[in-house]
Order: C-alpha cells, then structure tokens, then sequence
C-alpha cells in the first residue's frame, strides 16, 4: 500500500513538473520587459529632467546587457519547450521578441553608421576652427575635447560633406552678427556666450551656444564666427558633440539647417526695392504709360481738327 501511495506522489510530482512553466521562458520576459523599461525611463530622464549623459551612458549598457541575457534565455526556453514539452511557449516568445525590439532600434542606425565617417565635430573653416571658451567650461572629464581633431577629421569631413563652406554675404559684419544672432533664437539654441565683433572689425564676433538632439537630447556645442568689414562679412560655424566618437551625421544637419535659417532670414530683409516682383510690376507700369499717353495725345489732336 505504502510502495503504490509513493508512486502516486512521484507521478503527480512528474506531472505537475511538467505543467509548470520553463524557469528560463518566464525569467526571460520579465527580464526582457526589464530591460526595455529601464532604457526608456534612462531616455526620459536624460531629454527632460536632464540628467547626466554618462549617467544616461551606463543606464542603456545596463539595459543592452539586459536585454541580451534575456535573449539568450528565450532562446534556451524555446529549445527546452521544444524537445520536453513544457509549458511557458507564450513567455519565451514574448522574451525573445520583445528582447530584438530592444536591439532593433540601434540596429537601425547601422546603414548610416557605415555610409558617413566617425566624426564628431564639424566645421566650415577647416583651417581655421571656430574655438570654444565658454564652451570649454561646460566640459568636463569623459567629454570630447575641446580642440579640432585636426587633420584626420578635416580630410574625412571634406569627402562627405564637401557642401559645408564659409557663408559670405554683402553685408557689414555687425549686421550680419546681428541677423546671425536672431536665426540663433529661432532655433532655440541655449546661448552660453555672445561677443559682437569689434568697432574697427578689428575682432571678430562670437556666439557660443548648446542644442540638443532631438529623442535623446544629447548635448551639442556650436561656436558661430562672424568677421569682416563694413561691407563684405564671413560667417562660421562649427557643431561638435559633447559625448560620442560617430555623431551620425547631426553636426552636418545642423550645420545646414543654420544656412537655411539664415537665408531665409536675409530674404526677409531685402527691401521692398529689390525684390524682383516689384521690379517686373515697375517695368510693366512704365511700358504702359507712353501708350496712354500716345492715346491722349490722338484725343487731344482729334478735338483740334
């Protein structure tokens, strides 16, 4: 009696074994869901209550760890599942999925990681570098250097983003320092330091400003160089990240989004005069009037006959 109640416990304690889930399909989606939670909390922090990016830095590590242990178990549980028959098919896929969406998103910037170069700071005067002073305060240590890479980087920008050359203009540079300044407030970049250039031009003027991306609000620095004289004026910019070796393309972007900006805002202050409308409405109206005045000389003459 004894020996058939112990096999009746042994087969309730297989059966209920083999109801149970798999250890690896249940810990995996937990970890998974985990993981992916933590790096959006890590992003939200940084882009809106602005915390640390090395903080932000490890927060993600953490998370892509995470999510690879957890892909990892998800694997070993479909396997499991698979030869043994347990339970928990529904938690290993939900794991195993849930851990590549977590993956995907940076996968996705891999095309452009290969198509543009590992730079992080550009310039339109490869020469000469816009520099950083107020700038240089905001970096501390784990930071990018202050100074342009230098040759290497300035070859490697030449090739991809050939487009990027100094903005001239007819203007007087104080002008232009001061549309300058505006499209800067149109973009919303934090302002860190502002010098006009100099009475003589004998100095040029500097605007040192923050922009941040996007999604990730990653912290960019632009140094705007505006020289000349009172007639003709040169401007530069320069966008270099704070953090990172391959920025991605976004100091580039910047770059041109300025340019844009700034020519929109010239346009804006064409006078009335030189707009090309005005001129051809001015031409047609002057075409006009000798042929009414031909026709009131007809009426005057017909009158006298």
């Amino acid at each position: 009696m004894s020996s058939l109640v112990l096999s009746w416990h042994t087969i309730h304690r297989m059966i209920v074994a083999e109801q149970r889930p798999a250890f690896c399909a249940i810990w995996s989606f937990r970890l998974a869901l985990f993981s992916g939670a933590l790096a959006i909390a890590g992003i939200a922090l940084h882009r809106f209550l602005s915390i640390s990016t090395p903080i932000l830095l490890n927060t993600l590590k953490v998370a892509f760890a995470g999510g690879a242990i957890a892909l990892l178990m998800a694997i070993i549980a479909i396997v499991q599942i698979w030869f043994t028959g347990k339970l928990g098919a529904a938690s290993a896929f939900g794991g195993l999925l849930t851990s590549l969406a977590l993956f995907a998103w940076p996968a996705a910037y891999i095309p452009t990681a290969n198509s543009l170069p590992p730079i992080n700071d550009v310039t339109t005067d490869l020469q000469a570098p816009p520099p950083m002073t107020a700038l240089a305060l905001l970096r501390g240590p784990g930071t990018n250097p202050v100074e342009h890479p230098g040759e290497t980087f300035a070859e490697m920008q030449a090739v991809a983003y050939p487009d990027l050359q100094p903005f001239l203009l007819k203007r007087s540079a104080s002008e232009a320092f001061e549309i300058v300044a505006d499209v800067v407030r149109r973009l919303k970049y934090q302002v860190v330091a502002e010098t006009p250039p100099g009475e003589d031009f004998d100095q040029p003027g500097y605007i040192e400003a923050v922009d941040r991306t996007l999604i990730m609000g990653f912290y960019d620095d632009v140094v705007i160089r505006v020289m000349g004289d009172s007639e003709n004026a040169q401007i530069d910019v320069r966008s270099a990240s704070r953090y990172g070796r391959h920025d991605m393309g976004r100091n580039a972007a910047r770059i041109r989004t300025f340019f844009q900006e700034l020519r929109t805002a010239l346009m804006s202050t064409v006078p009335a005069e030189a707009n090309p409308r005005n001129v051809r409405n001015k031409r047609q109206s002057t075409k006009g009037s000798p042929k009414q005045q031909r026709g009131g000389d007809r009426e005057r003459a017909g009158r006298r006959n």
